[in-house]
């Protein structure tokens, strides 16, 4: 018995380190969160040099449209050409909330939930302001954090804080 005690203290001791590394440190929490504000700002700012700076070389964004960029490159064509010139040049985006799960302490999920107003359809049409949620999965590389794939969709109904 005293064997199994001294087993179990063991196994214990050695899974706290791995489970505390999991959940990430309140910084990096906060430095995900900050990346949810900068895309807020560089966004309302018109600022497609800054918002591309939030994402990795080798990031996969997909739209709420369904459209699929595969890097860095496509995701600042994807936003300049024509999206903020025309469709998006009044838009402003609010972040309203953002959440975030540790999958190891360099990789996290984050729920980001927006609301945007001001935006047109591709033929110029105002649109109705609009809610959606953004899934961003995002890698600390070199010590800083950024985001290597997201799916973007738009909601149909509020979300339910519960």
């Amino acid at each position: 018995m005293k064997r199994v005690s001294i087993l179990l203290v063991g196994l214990s001791l050695i899974a706290l380190p791995v489970a505390a590394q999991t959940k990430g440190s309140d910084k990096d929490q906060e430095a995900i969160k900050s990346i949810s504000l900068k895309w807020q700002d560089s966004w309302n700012r018109h600022d497609m040099k800054a918002l591309t700076e939030l994402v990795a070389e080798d990031v996969a964004f997909i739209t709420v449209a369904g459209n699929w960029r595969k890097n860095r490159k496509e995701f600042e064509e994807h936003h300049t050409n024509a999206r903020h010139e025309m469709q998006y040049k009044e838009s402003v985006w609010t972040t309203k909330h953002t959440e975030v799960k540790f999958i190891r302490s360099d990789v996290a999920v984050a729920h980001v939930e927006w609301g945007i107003k001001g935006d047109k359809d591709p033929d110029g049409t105002p649109r109705q302001p609009r809610q959606g949620i953004s899934t961003w999965v995002l890698e600390k590389r070199n010590g800083k954090w950024l985001i290597v794939a997201t799916h973007n969709t738009n909601l149909r109904e509020p979300v339910s804080n519960k």
